[in-house]
């Protein structure tokens, strides 16, 4: 079960906290900045401690679940982040533009009608 919230949510250290604790998914939306208080997360800062996985958040140490996984995502197809934000998570961007759909359409028919030439264009691009 993923647990959708957004920073502008009043709950949203609850979520945070009892995702990372209980190893659940959290996605987080309408993402315009990143909020300070996932610098710990997203660089991995973990700490082992008797056996105890702990990471701190805020001011107080927390249970972290390996199975803790965070999903960041807008709806602003003009929003960019950092770089030091992008080497630090993995970007998907699922904008889809006339010219990247045409492109995939032509490389389907041309795989369906023509796969030798097909295969003669990946062989190129390798």
């Amino acid at each position: 079960q993923i647990t959708k919230t957004s920073f502008l949510d009043a709950s949203f250290m609850k979520h945070l906290e009892s995702a990372m604790r209980f190893g659940t998914p959290l996605m987080v939306t309408d993402v315009e900045s990143i909020d300070p208080i996932l610098n710990p997360v997203l660089n991995r800062e973990i700490s082992k401690t008797g056996g105890r996985v702990l990471i701190r958040l805020g001011d107080q140490e927390i249970d972290f679940s390996p199975t803790f996984c965070l999903f960041l995502s807008t709806r602003d197809s003009s929003c960019r982040f950092s770089p030091d934000l992008c080497s630090r998570v993995t970007l998907v961007n699922f904008t889809v533009t006339p010219g990247g759909l045409q492109s995939q359409c032509l490389s389907l028919a041309l795989k369906s009608e023509r796969p030798d030439i097909d295969a003669m264009l990946s062989d190129m691009l390798k």
